[in-house]
């Protein structure tokens, strides 16, 4: 895969409305809201790309950082036309009294791309369509199964000052491999740290788990696989990832469109939530998507997912030669 640019309209010029949203019967994530502010092809500096250091006052931040190189194809659009709705259900149901605040982040390949790293500050409520829309979706990369996550996470690990969390959430979006260790000079200009030692990517991730619950929601990098048959470079990805987060902390995603259902169910599992969040998924999406989402949160919440005789999920225990006990 070459370095290549993709800038792409974000589907429309109307300013999205969170509560309009919200009130819409049925609720669904299969809607696209439009975004304020579109994607354009064009120049910027790093300053604009990458502040020096970010802070929040919320009890409840959420990092969500996706990668948008050309492996990606379509899916960094469907997903940053998507999360804007991810905030409502926070703040309704699951951050009730806390203020979460979300930071967007993209990733690209720092030894091709001219935006391997772009940083948005937190925020919340209908202004994080603009921090969407103000990210360069490059669709470049160098097609080595491998991006500049270690990047990403190395800016948050260092620059992010989050007092008030009590349980900060941090998410990777993606389907490639990471670099086995930091480039100094990557460092500096695009993570704002200065390293002077050899810093391995197994180091930089240690000290994001550190600060944060740490997450990967995997695309596959080949098509006509699935995450029961694996190609051998998923695998080789898969090894790797699991190496540096634990098998419990990757959910395969076969679809774009469940992103927001596939976050909301990692935001349960890490508070509590599971029950709720199994219950209201039911009441929202159809059989077949309550399904998949449950398929890809299987491996995080260590639970499968069976309907019921009403179309509606059941979470049950996995458990070793012993019957399943249904938990609602």
């Amino acid at each position: 895969m070459g370095c290549m640019e993709w800038g792409g309209d974000s589907g429309g010029s109307g300013a999205y409305s969170y509560p309009s949203a919200r009130k819409s019967a049925p609720r669904s994530y299969d809607s696209t809201p439009s975004s304020s502010s579109s994607r354009r092809s064009i120049r910027r500096n790093i300053d604009d790309l990458v502040p020096q250091s970010l802070e929040t006052k919320s009890e409840a931040p959420l990092v969500i950082a996706c990668d948008v190189t050309g492996s990606m194809e379509e899916w960094p659009k469907i997903i940053f036309n998507k999360l804007p709705l991810l905030y409502g259900e926070l703040k309704k149901a699951y951050f009730k009294d806390k203020d979460p605040e979300i930071s967007f982040a993209a990733i690209g390949d720092a030894y091709c791309d001219k935006y391997p790293l772009q940083v948005q500050r937190f925020d919340s409520g209908k202004s994080l369509d603009d921090r969407l829309g103000a990210l360069v979706i490059e669709g470049g990369g160098g097609g080595q199964m491998r991006e500049s996550y270690e990047l990403a996470a190395l800016y948050y690990a260092r620059n992010v000052k989050m007092p008030n969390a009590t349980k900060p959430i941090f998410i990777f979006i993606g389907d490639e491999g990471v670099y086995d260790f930091v480039n100094n000079d990557q460092a500096e200009q695009w993570a704002r740290v200065s390293v002077k030692e050899r810093l391995s990517t197994n180091q930089v991730i240690g000290e994001l788990m550190q600060k944060c619950s740490v997450y990967l929601i995997r695309k596959l990098y080949d098509k006509n696989f699935d995450q029961d048959s694996m190609s051998d470079n998923d695998k080789e990805i898969q090894k790797q990832w699991r190496n540096l987060l634990g098998a419990n902390r990757i959910a395969i995603l076969p679809q774009p469109e469940r992103v927001v259902d596939v976050i909301l169910g990692i935001v349960a599992n890490d508070t509590g939530m599971n029950a709720y969040f199994d219950k209201e998924l039911s009441q929202r999406q159809r059989l077949d998507q309550v399904k998949s989402v449950m398929k890809t949160l299987s491996s995080i919440t260590q639970y499968k997912a069976l309907p019921s005789h009403k179309g509606q999920s059941l979470r049950t225990r996995k458990s070793k030669g012993k019957p399943a006990d249904p938990l609602i």
